[in-house]
């Protein structure tokens, strides 16, 4: 993390003096001035003195001041009535006032030029900011005793502030991704992704690795980072023992599927049958389910699933008899850790251990379990629900047969086959932990556990496109017209805190609520007092069979929404509580009068709670992640031609490498990061400027030489800078010039 707000200088009761007053002319807001002599490690002076200033429009700390007639700030002391020109503290108090008010940003002093008060529109009011407004502020300094209270408060509301994520936009000329070969032999596994990354960005490929190494965002297709050479054995021998466990791995595949099979076939023969069977024959009065309605809870999909994974089972059983004797002379044979695994490039090679072959078999059969799967995962979530509706009437005979197979045992039958589905990847990886990097047969394993995990994401969207209505339902005041188009993320536990935001201590807290977090908004919710609900909870209730049904209450309000881009996240109080910069709603107390032309941005302080306890940069992590996949429409992100990448450091940065827009912007495509890098930028025909869209600084980064780079930055308030640097220079420099 970097330190973006330093902590206030130390302050000591014991050397300073407290002084306070409201200014009129800034809102009758209050400022604090610690007035003392200077302290230096060997002695106290009085001949200079040390002053800290505390205002709505900035902090001041000035070390060692000297109050000389000849000073640029003295004219402060001439506006001082005569007798209190005389005193040594007035005389320092005006004086270091006015060097803070002089030294103040510019756009701190447009901004409160522009906000008038009923005083500055008086005809004796001073200036605001000049030499009369600092000494009309300190002719009205009252000095408080014992400051330490005061102090700690001050250090809790301004104490350090650091980021450590930040997300940012990677442009590459138009057409610089280029295609890949795939011709290349299926069986050679590439151990490095260093080809990869040549082959896809070419000549720019240097450049986009500053921006750190692949990494991974979810997709409604697939919620989990897809199998990379990183996650399976980096060891090139293939050891007596590895061989052993491998065997035992898939020997343990086989079993659990003949299990597996069995129970599937029971239910669907013996229990189904027999209750379809019923349904089909029964009488009009009978109030048990008819045929029609039974499918609800045996959906013909089970029927498939046992058609597929007999046939899955048959195949794999071949394989591993006829395998057997020669995989055990195999082990039998191997001594040592010699031997080492067929290289890259090798056509066909021979495997005795079988691996290869079972490995061939699931990319085979696990595109038949797609289908199939899914619907019945999908139906699944209705179970408890039919399950209680047809049991509803006891004296039923549909009721009876039920308590003759026994509900529970029922329901572990139904649910084997959603069980079933993620362990395929749970063998496919022990199994892989056993190969050595270059066995012919590992990537064809990862391909087959990237098809399971595809059909267990499946129901993804599904989910999404039924998160609204369930919030409906769940939160009581939710907006019918507010439908979010990103994905659901997760929920989090906050507390908003009044100042001076003592997030340790009792009594702190203006509300609490929930976090909403999904791709493109963040949600607060409020919680009524008494209200148990926890974010934990919350999730369950929204993803359970259930919530469909839920009826909302008046424990969770829904209070605010934010789209992400409207954001700006920072740490405090050592990663326990969150300071937030967004619209604040129209109800707040600490909201001004709003302009006509923009939103207010209030400041606002949250302490995190639950798995976010002291963990605030994780949930800053998450909205980081959050902006890019909300940025970008899913359509563009598979398209082949964009990447996100990933530089761990101080600040963490997540990178989206995407080409330049031709022609009108990709439908679904989000606003800008606030941060743009520019790769080439004389390829391009058009480059965002700062102000555009949002956008605060735009980096460009050329090729002045093999060896350097030319880093040129623009920001807010004019700022500029341009560096010649080397590749190992630039993440350094980018993040200081980037601050």
């Amino acid at each position: 993390m970097v330190v973006i707000t330093p902590a206030p200088a130390a302050l000591s009761p014991e050397n300073l003096m407290l002084f306070y007053t409201t200014d009129e002319l800034l809102s009758n807001s209050p400022i604090f001035v610690f007035y003392g002599p200077t302290a230096t490690s060997t002695i106290t002076t009085h001949s200079r003195i040390q002053v800290h200033i505390f205002s709505v429009a900035g902090f001041s700390h000035f070390a060692r001041l000297s109050i000389s007639p000849t000073a640029a700030y003295y004219s402060a002391v001439s506006n001082l009535p005569v007798e209190e020109q005389g005193d040594e503290i007035s005389r320092g108090l005006a004086f270091s006032l006015y060097k803070c008010f002089a030294e103040l940003d510019p756009n701190v002093k447009r901004t409160w030029e522009e906000h008038y008060t009923s005083m500055g529109r008086l005809p004796s009011a001073p200036a605001l900011f000049s030499d009369a407004h600092a000494a009309m502020v300190a002719t009205r300094m009252i000095k408080l005793n014992d400051p330490t209270g005061i102090i700690q408060d001050l250090r809790n509301a301004h104490g350090e502030q650091t980021l450590s994520w930040v997300d940012l936009d990677v442009q590459i000329p138009r057409d610089a991704f280029k295609k890949r070969d795939t011709s290349r032999d299926s069986n050679a596994f590439e151990e490095d992704e260093d080809a990869v990354e040549k082959e896809t960005y070419g000549e720019l490929c240097d450049i986009v690795r500053l921006f750190g190494t692949s990494a991974f965002l979810p997709t409604s297709k697939l919620r989990r980072a897809p199998s990379r050479p990183t996650s399976v054995n980096r060891n090139m021998t293939f050891s007596k023992k590895q061989k052993e466990a491998l065997r035992v791995e898939m020997n343990q595949l086989l079993d659990t599927e003949e299990s597996y099979v069995s129970r599937v076939q029971e239910l669907t023969q013996n229990i189904a049958k027999d209750f379809r069977n019923k349904a089909r024959h029964k009488s009009l009065i009978s109030t048990s389910p008819g045929e029609q309605a039974l499918k609800g809870l045996f959906p013909p999909s089970l029927d498939e699933i046992l058609e597929v994974n007999t046939g899955f089972l048959e195949a794999i059983t071949e394989i591993l008899e006829d395998t057997e004797n020669d995989a055990i002379e195999d082990i039998q044979k191997t001594e040592t850790d010699a031997y080492v695994a067929p290289l890259r490039g090798q056509r066909n090679p021979t495997d005795v251990t079988g691996a290869t072959a079972v490995a061939k078999v699931m990319i085979e059969w696990f595109p038949k379990f797609s289908d199939c799967y899914a619907d019945y995962i999908n139906a699944h979530a209705q179970f408890p629900r039919l399950l209680k509706g047809f049991t509803k009437d006891t004296a039923s005979s549909f009721s009876k047969r039920v308590q003759n197979t026994g509900e529970q045992r029922l329901m572990s039958l139904l649910i084997e086959p959603v069980q079933r589905l993620p362990r395929y990847s749970l063998y496919i990886d022990n199994i892989v932990k056993q190969l050595p990097l270059r066995h012919p047969s590992l990537k064809t394993f990862l391909k087959a556990r990237d098809i399971i995990s595809e059909i267990c994401s499946r129901d993804n969207l599904s989910f999404n496109n039924k998160v609204c209505n369930r919030l409906r339902k769940m939160v009581f005041s939710w907006p019918p017209t507010f439908n979010p188009r990103g994905r659901f993320i997760t929920a989090i536990d906050y507390e908003e805190l009044s100042p001076p935001y003592s997030w340790d201590t009792e009594d702190t807290a203006i509300s609490s609520g929930l976090f909403l977090l999904f791709t493109d908004s963040l949600v607060l919710l409020s919680k009524q007092k008494g209200c148990k609900t926890t974010a934990r909870s919350f999730i369950e209730q929204l993803e359970s069979s259930n919530a469909i049904d839920t009826v909302g209450s008046t424990e969770l309000l829904f209070y605010q929404q934010i789209k992400l881009s409207d954001v700006f996240l920072s740490e405090h109080s050592d990663n326990h509580v969150l300071q937030m910069i967004s619209p604040v709603p129209s109800g707040t107390k600490l909201m001004r009068p709003r302009s006509r032309s923009r939103p207010y941005l209030g400041v606002r302080m949250f302490h995190l709670s639950g798995l976010y306890e002291g963990r605030v940069s994780r949930f800053v992590e998450e909205i980081t992640t959050a902006r890019i996949e909300g940025r970008f429409p899913e359509t563009e992100r598979e398209s082949g031609k964009w990447e996100v990448r990933r530089v761990t450091g101080d600040l963490g940065l997540f990178c989206s490498i995407s080409e330049e827009i031709s022609g009108e912007v990709p439908e679904g495509r989000g606003s800008p990061a606030r941060i743009q890098v520019v790769v080439d930028p004389s390829r391009f025909s058009k480059i965002y400027e700062v102000g555009d869209q949002g956008v605060e600084l735009v980096a460009q980064i050329s090729t002045c030489s093999p060896e350097l780079l030319l880093l040129e930055i623009s920001g807010l308030n004019g700022y500029s800078s341009r560096d010649k640097i080397t590749s190992k220079e630039f993440l350094p420099v980018f993040t200081k010039r980037s601050k």
